[in-house]
């Protein structure tokens, strides 16, 4: 009996270390949510790397970096200049979210032959909010497009607690989870605020306030 478990136990992947990409979605709360008039939704993409403290330990620390899309908006004008020349102009406003984190987790995954196993833990580090208007001059005579860019970066503390679920399906492993982020007071563009000018001109807000977001996050785990 004591073989069988494990022979059952050795046949999974070990945890020793592993790399994870995610897609995860994140939906602000709390003074963020009440603020933000536009309702959104962020989308992102990501990945985190893990190891145990020591080998085969369930208390495990890792780094964590996401990309989050908080929205764009984008006008697109035929005009003439001063010269009489013919050029497309695009003027293009967008927001990013980018959380850095350090984790630190409770994972039994290499101490239990169970399929379906639950995980806690804690992380600290920084988000960077991002509102970037970018505007592109193309000529009509074939001329390489040329571009503006106006960028404004605010960057705050972020912290929070994670529950998740690893769910072992033959050799893979994926990764179900809910995050809870609190979020220090930072600026960042308000999407329903983005208007433009009939010469391309965008005229947009940034709203400044406190950042909690709650974060669903799907993972793939390749250990190494």
């Amino acid at each position: 009996m004591y073989s069988q478990a494990s022979d059952t136990l050795n046949a999974w992947p070990r945890l020793n270390g592993a790399f994870e990409p995610q897609i995860s979605i994140a939906h602000p709360i709390n003074e963020f949510a009440e603020t933000d008039t536009s309702d959104r939704i962020l989308f992102g993409l990501g990945g985190e790397i893990v190891a145990p403290i020591v080998q085969n330990s369930p208390l495990r620390v890792g780094l964590s970096v996401r990309y989050f899309w908080s929205g764009r908006e984008t006008r697109r004008l035929d005009l003439v200049d001063s010269n009489g020349d013919p050029f497309e102009l695009k003027s293009k406003v967008k927001g990013s979210m980018v959380p850095v984190h350090v984790l630190v987790r409770v994972d039994p995954m290499n101490n239990t032959d169970f399929p379906i196993l639950p995980y806690i833990g804690g992380f600290a580090g920084i988000r960077f909010f991002s509102t970037n208007n970018q505007i592109t001059y193309d000529y009509d005579d074939g001329s390489e497009p040329y571009f503006e860019n106006n960028r404004q970066v605010s960057v705050t503390s972020s912290y929070g607690l994670e529950l998740g679920l690893h769910i072992r399906i033959g050799r893979a492993i994926f990764d179900l989870r809910y995050e809870r982020a609190y979020g220090g007071t930072a600026k960042y563009l308000d999407m329903s605020s983005v208007t433009f000018s009939d010469q391309g001109q965008s005229s947009y807000d940034r709203l400044e306030t406190r950042t909690d977001v709650e974060i669903y996050s799907l993972g793939v785990v390749f250990p190494f």
